[in-house]
């Protein structure tokens, strides 16, 4: 038994041998691939219209003639929203359970029931101070809305008005509408991309029947909530878009036995700038001069290769935007060096987008630059 467990211990042995071997043997060849594409821009965050459920519990408030402990009341609220925007969305939702109030003199302690139905505006407060970030974690909002309370089992006040002959002046019996006008303010949290919690506090106005007293005034009545809860939003909030990559544009095919050599940038002979407008990528006729200058030197330098690396201005577009604009500027420049005589394989592109300034001016960056390099003048000229 001990030898057969010796062969197993053995064959597990190998192979896990060869397969560590393997995976030394891939994951340079990944790493190096990798290495060649150096990310410009992880991608742009973006905002994804979405609706969401919100449960939220706590307590209510009822401004009346007690202590603030003795008109506290639970309170629920259920609502369903839809987030069109970063900065605003929309929601509608049910809320109440219980309120009660007291009567000062004679004392009198009674409560009643209701449920109001509310359809609020938010205003994403977060969003407007600080700026667009659909990936932001923390949400302060605001609300305004408008309702209407339906009140119902208000037996308590009706037999204390019978008892202890209360002239409540605004009591009602049965059940009431009662119209709704709040607002309020709130912060969320999002624990996961689709989990939040939060606390929310608001105030309704509400006629002056609501708790079946008169205010000074003829004023309205005023019911208060805070609240915590969940929030779940349904779907995606927020997405990315594709990451960004330095492009290096694929060598020309060779025509001849000679081949282009790459050389440090700090070993060029020198280099011409080619500049051009915002967002464009054609080339102005006043950088001609610079390039029938750099014309005349290839063509009276057979062995002189141009390496092309075009750029864009980070302060303007998105790095997709500049990736393609760079792209652009490199190629016409190319494309030009070849319709006046310059062979395809002596040329080298480079697209570097936004991701490398090479001038501390952000107009400069608008730009192609033409690094010639001449096996026979290796040394830098300084005023070519």
């Amino acid at each position: 038994m001990n030898s057969n467990y010796t062969k197993m211990k053995n064959k597990y042995f190998i192979l896990t041998f060869v397969m560590a071997c393997l995976w030394q043997a891939v994951l340079p060849s990944a790493a190096a691939e990798q290495d060649d594409r150096k990310m410009l821009s992880a991608g742009t965050p973006f905002f994804v219209p979405h609706w969401y459920v919100k449960a939220q519990g706590g307590v209510a408030y009822d401004v009346g003639e007690a202590s603030f402990s003795q008109l506290l009341s639970p309170a629920v609220q259920l609502s369903m929203g839809y987030q069109p925007l970063e900065l605003l969305g929309v929601r509608g939702g049910l809320s109440g359970f219980w309120a009660r109030n007291r009567y000062a003199y004679p004392e009198a302690k009674y409560s009643w029931n209701f449920i109001q139905g509310s359809v609020d505006a938010e205003l994403n407060l977060t969003a407007l101070i600080l700026g667009s970030n659909p990936e932001r974690k923390t949400k302060a909002y605001a609300f305004l809305g408008a309702g209407v309370a339906y009140a119902f089992n208000n037996d308590e006040a009706v037999e204390a008005d019978r008892r202890y002959g209360i002239d409540f002046q605004k009591i009602w019996k049965d059940q009431r509408w009662n119209p709704v006008l709040r607002g309020g303010l709130g912060v969320d949290y999002f624990v996961t991309d689709n989990i939040a919690i939060g606390a929310e506090v608001g105030a309704n106005m509400l006629p002056d029947h609501f708790n079946s007293k008169r205010g000074r005034a003829d004023n309205r009545d005023w019911h208060f909530n805070a609240l915590v809860g969940v929030k779940f939003a349904i779907g995606y909030r927020h997405g990315r878009t594709e990451a960004v990559y330095e492009e290096v544009l694929p060598p020309p095919p060779v025509e001849k036995k000679d081949t282009f050599i790459d050389v440090p940038i700090e070993k060029i002979s020198f280099n011409v700038n080619i500049n051009f407008v915002i967002n464009q990528s054609i080339i102005r006729s006043n950088q001609i001069p610079k390039l029938t200058r750099l014309l005349r030197y290839l063509a009276e330098h057979p062995r002189a290769f141009v390496r092309l690396s075009g750029y864009a201005d980070k302060d303007t577009g998105t790095p997709e935007i500049n990736l393609r604009l760079s792209r652009e500027r490199a190629q016409v420049v190319s494309q030009y060096l070849q319709d006046a005589g310059i062979e395809e394989w002596r040329i080298r592109r480079f697209a570097k987008g936004d991701r490398v300034q090479p001038f501390d001016i952000p107009e400069d960056n608008r730009v192609c630059i033409c690094f010639v390099y001449d096996p026979d003048n290796p040394v830098p000229q300084e005023n070519w």
